[in-house]
């Protein structure tokens, strides 16, 4: 039911519709605790600042995932 995207850090309700949508959520639906803020944008502002286009250039295999997150830790 609950989704978690490692390349944006994000949270969201599953859509059982067939695909593969799900609705956004902000806080946890059990304790209501915040979860952590979305990295979307910062996900597609570096894929422009490397020229990738990300619908139909390929992406780093580093980007698939949360390491691109990490690298400069």
């Amino acid at each position: 039911m609950v989704r978690f995207s490692a390349r944006f850090q994000e949270y969201g309700l599953t859509i059982h519709d067939g695909g593969t949508s799900s609705i956004g959520i902000d806080f946890c639906p059990w304790c209501g605790q915040r979860l952590p803020t979305s990295q979307r944008d910062r996900w597609f502002a570096e894929m422009e600042r490397r020229g990738i286009d990300p619908w139909e250039g390929e992406i780093p295999a580093e980007f698939q995932d949360d390491r691109w997150l990490h690298r400069n830790e």
